[in-house]
């Protein structure tokens, strides 16, 4: 209450007029004169005499508008530097991912980071791992995990986990009903693939060197897209399981398994740029996702390079080809 009637005292000394300092102020010239006087009281001293042009400082009054100017604005920049704190204090913090890691690894990872760091204000973006990399290079994004992340010495990469890597078809295509399925039966049936520089892309490749063709009928720019051609049964698509697994238990589309074709699995990175340090929302952004790091199913022993040689050599039960994704 003190600190308002100096606040209010000030006020009325610049203006040398009670009435004035009232209109300013948007209270009336009774308010204003009580509350001075209970001033005057809490202090002991008088302040100000009345006069015909208005109103005439004292000398105690003179030195309460010194102090209490000075005092006002040390109030004022106290305002603005803890403010100012506050506005630092909430942190913003962009993680991104390419489709895979988006679909099955960081909405649970964003939603439990969001639990312990509600402060943190987090933005989130799913695209292709080009776009993501130019982000992170750009300083605009802060941590993601990418599938088949260039070896470009701008990145940290560490290892997060190991995803695999199916043919799919309609519950109804007729791949589906076959109890065996040989590798040539792929040269015979339409083939829904992503376009990209991921698993799908070093896959065909891969089989290619092998002498196999395909007839791809339809090329997309997402997972979802290829789930939708197969789902109209435009061909057999090529997937990671996490991303049909709803779609399978459901019995809409069904895994095909091959003879002779090894397990196929791709692996993605947490990944951020050097050239950025990773704020503390960021580095506990990452510290999550290294207590969420999957391990392959598949034991060192049974690990291949995807070569032709270790096509050829390894039998089916042995062999797995590894796509850094």
């Amino acid at each position: 209450m003190l600190l308002n009637r100096i606040e209010l005292f000030v006020a009325v000394a610049k203006h040398r007029s009670l009435q004035n300092a009232a209109r300013a102020m948007h209270v009336s010239a009774s308010s204003v004169c009580q509350r001075l006087k209970l001033l005057e009281t809490d202090l002991g001293v008088t302040l100000y005499k009345k006069s015909k042009s208005g109103i005439e400082l004292t000398g105690a009054g003179h030195t309460l508008l010194a102090r209490g100017t000075d005092i006002l604005s040390q109030l004022d920049s106290l305002r603005n530097t803890l403010n100012r704190d506050a506005r630092v204090a909430i942190q913003s913090l962009t993680v991104g991912g390419t489709y895979n890691p988006s679909a099955k690894h960081l909405p649970a990872a964003i939603a439990a980071f969001q639990k312990t760091h509600p402060h943190v204000k987090l933005s989130f973006l799913s695209s292709k791992g080009a776009h993501i990399e130019k982000l992170l290079r750009d300083g605009e994004m802060d941590v993601a995990i990418i599938q088949n992340i260039s070896q470009s010495a701008e990145f940290y990469r560490e290892k997060f986990a190991v995803d695999h890597l199916t043919f799919f078809a309609h519950s109804t295509h007729p791949l589906s009903k076959k109890r065996k399925l040989e590798l040539t039966d792929l040269a015979q049936t339409p083939v829904v693939i992503r376009e990209g520089r991921g698993a799908t892309r070093q896959l065909l490749k891969q089989l290619k060197a092998l002498g196999l063709t395909f007839n791809i009928v339809l090329r997309c720019q997402s997972p979802d897209a290829v789930n939708a051609a197969v789902r109209r049964k435009v061909g057999i698509g090529i997937s990671f399981l996490n991303l049909i697994e709803e779609d399978v238990q459901r019995k809409d589309f069904k895994c095909l398994k091959f003879s002779g074709l090894p397990e196929l699995v791709g692996t993605s990175y947490i990944v951020h740029s050097k050239k950025k340090p990773l704020s503390s929302a960021a580095s506990d952004f990452v510290n999550l996702l290294r207590s969420m790091k999957e391990t392959t199913v598949t034991t060192p022993e049974k690990s291949l390079e995807f070569t032709m040689a270790n096509f050829l050599d390894q039998s089916p039960s042995n062999s797995t080809a590894h796509f850094n994704n």
